[in-house]
């Protein structure tokens, strides 16, 4: 019964470590879609930068500087926006996964606990079965020697029958 319990534990305790590792994985996905976010809305912000500069710029003139460089910060505006709303959404779905990290280490923490508390049993009940083995085998031998000691007429019948029931009561 407990072996099955210590197996079901095991299996649980990989399980659990499978689990672990795609929960990680996911809390670094959103790392690096925060970190790709962020380099895009730097890459759309400067070719924003050099709107309405260059020769085109210089040949149109400054009305058409001017009204280049207005579509350009609105331009930033709604780049900015944007990035706000995807980072709300990147560190919410972040969070998510790091809260899911840690239930995740409870759970395993949990059952390594446990594991350890049943297979410590184990071990006890294992070493008092092996003491218990190893007392039965000397008071055998033990049976043996007074044995000895009787037929070659060291004891005599009553006090070998006397020290037999003793061994046998301490089994």
């Amino acid at each position: 019964m407990e072996q099955q319990e210590i197996e079901l534990l095991r299996q649980n305790i990989d399980i659990l470590n499978a689990k672990l590792v795609q929960a990680k994985i996911e809390v670094a996905e959103w790392v690096e879609a925060n970190k790709s976010l962020s380099l895009s809305a730097a890459s759309a912000r400067a070719k924003n930068q050099g709107a309405g500069r260059g020769f085109i710029g210089g040949l149109m003139g400054s009305k058409f500087r001017s009204v280049i460089r207005a579509g350009a910060a609105a331009s930033n505006a709604a780049i900015s926006k944007e990035v706000a709303e995807k980072r709300a959404q990147i560190a919410e779905r972040k969070k998510t996964a790091q809260d899911q990290v840690r239930i995740i280490q409870s759970e395993l923490a949990e059952a390594k606990i446990q594991l350890k508390v049943l297979t410590s049993g184990e071990k006890k009940r294992a070493s008092v079965k092996q003491s218990v083995s190893k007392r039965a085998a000397e008071s055998l031998d033990l049976l043996q020697k007074l044995k000895k000691a009787k037929d070659s007429g060291l004891l005599t019948h009553e006090e070998f029958e006397e020290k037999r029931k003793k061994l046998i009561d301490e089994l």
